[in-house]
């Protein structure tokens, strides 16, 4: 994987903010060595054999599309919150991963914001144990002191869609997004100032993925700078669709033979040792 010599220097110098998907976690595994996170396509499935109400073969059409934002809302309709909630605990709790590759690596580049739309807890809890206690504070999208953990020394995690301590508040579909949105302002403000001001490193994210769907499609990230976003992601994308998102939000492509995630591992554990190597450099 070629690494651009200015995204180097950004995570060096952290002013670049890492952002992870679900692939992240994709390589963690559970306690008994039998189980990762579900992909977005079976953890919707799953979600839909709780409906109790609604249409589930419109749900698996817009599954099949890749249509999982809509997915989700017709899913929601029809589950109940205590399934819900039961079924987060038991897919994202009681298996407790352990953390992956590319948590490692981001651990080791050290940013000072790390911001993700995953509902789990791995890397919160691998940052948090060692020597790197008391050295995170993590802020969650309907807290509020996202301002005061920006201005203090210590590293910080914006969970933006929610967390497995309250499937309450977890954020699966379209419309509980803007909700939130509008419910916690503050937050968002915040988080789209950060859009504008910092370099976006995007790993772990499929474009076809709601997360990043939401995000590309709800924030400033579009504004025109000559510093780009970088996003990590399969070779097999249309040349058409890559420059239609270069040129709508400003992005660049680092790509990695798609399916090949031993490459990828590999490739941000490059990109650590460079970032590394590069600041004890600038430090000196």
């Amino acid at each position: 994987m070629n690494w651009p010599k200015a995204l180097t220097a950004e995570l060096a110098s952290r002013r670049c903010i890492i952002f992870i998907g679900s692939g992240a976690s994709a390589g963690s595994i559970s306690a008994d060595g039998t189980k990762s996170p579900a992909t977005w396509n079976k953890f919707l499935q799953d979600l839909k054999a709780k409906m109790t109400t609604g249409d589930k073969t419109t749900v698996d059409n817009l599954i099949n599309s890749e249509k999982y934002l809509d997915a989700a809302e017709v899913i929601l309709h029809g589950v109940p919150a205590a399934d819900f909630s039961a079924y987060i605990r038991e897919e994202l709790v009681r298996p407790r991963y352990k953390e992956s590759s590319i948590h490692e690596s981001v651990l080791d580049i050290d940013p000072k914001i790390v911001v993700t739309t995953n509902y789990d807890d791995i890397y919160d809890k691998y940052c948090r144990q060692g020597s790197a206690i008391d050295g995170y504070n993590i802020c969650k999208y309907y807290e509020d002191h996202i301002v005061s953990d920006l201005r203090s020394p210590v590293r910080l995690i914006l969970k933006i869609h929610g967390c497995v301590s309250d499937p309450s508040k977890i954020v699966l579909s379209r419309s509980q997004y803007f909700r939130e949105k509008q419910d916690h302002g503050n937050f968002f403000k915040v988080l789209e100032a950060l859009f504008l001001t910092h370099t976006i490193l995007f790993l772990g994210y499929s474009l076809s993925d709601p997360d990043i769907q939401l995000i590309l499609e709800n924030s400033s990230i579009s504004a025109r700078s000559a510093h780009p976003h970088y996003i990590v992601t399969g070779d097999d994308l249309n040349p058409a669709i890559k420059e239609s998102y270069k040129r709508s939000y400003n992005l660049e492509f680092i790509e990695f033979p798609s399916g090949d995630y031993k490459t990828l591992n590999e490739g941000i554990n490059d990109l650590k040792d460079e970032v590394l190597s590069y600041r004890a450099t600038y430090d000196h």
